[in-house]
C-alpha cells in the first residue's frame, strides 16, 4: 500500500471492532497453538498482576509465528497489536509488543533479536 504524504504507516493495516459478545482473545484462540495458548495466558496473568490500563476503545489483536508478519517469532512466542483510535475519524496508531513464552513483554522487535542473540538462540531469518 502506497502512504500519501503526512499519512501514518501504521494505517497500512485495517481494524474493525470485533463482533459483540466475543473478544478477538477469544476469536483466535480458536486457531493458536498449545505454545501460544500458554503464552497467552502467562501475558493474562502479567496483565492482571499490574492491573488494565487499556483505555477505552483500545483493540488488542495477538498473532504467533503461523501469521505472515510475523513467521520470524519463534514457537511460543507471540505479538500483540494495540489499535489506538484518535480523535480523527478513521486514524489511530497501531503499539507493537512481543511476549515471550513467561510473559515477559519486550517493545520492539530489535529488542527481542538482541535477546535472542543474548540466550545464544541462532535466528538464520530475522
Amino acid at each position: 500500500m502506497e502512504v500519501e504524504r503526512g499519512e501514518s504507516s501504521s494505517r497500512k493495516r485495517k481494524w474493525e471492532r470485533p463482533p459483540p459478545g466475543a473478544t478477538t482473545h477469544e476469536q483466535q484462540a480458536k486457531e493458536q497453538s498449545p505454545l501460544t495458548l500458554a503464552t497467552l495466558k502467562a501475558v493474562k496473568e502479567q496483565v492482571e498482576k499490574r492491573g488494565s490500563r487499556i483505555s477505552h476503545g483500545v483493540i488488542v489483536k495477538y498473532f504467533d509465528n503461523s501469521d505472515a508478519p510475523y513467521d520470524w517469532l519463534l514457537p511460543g512466542w507471540v505479538a500483540e497489536e494495540r489499535y489506538v483510535p484518535s480523535g480523527r475519524k478513521g486514524l489511530g496508531r497501531i503499539y507493537k509488543y512481543y511476549c515471550d513464552p513467561t510473559g515477559h513483554m519486550y517493545y520492539s522487535k530489535h529488542v527481542v533479536l538482541f535477546a535472542w542473540k543474548k540466550m545464544n538462540i541462532i535466528c538464520l531469518d530475522a
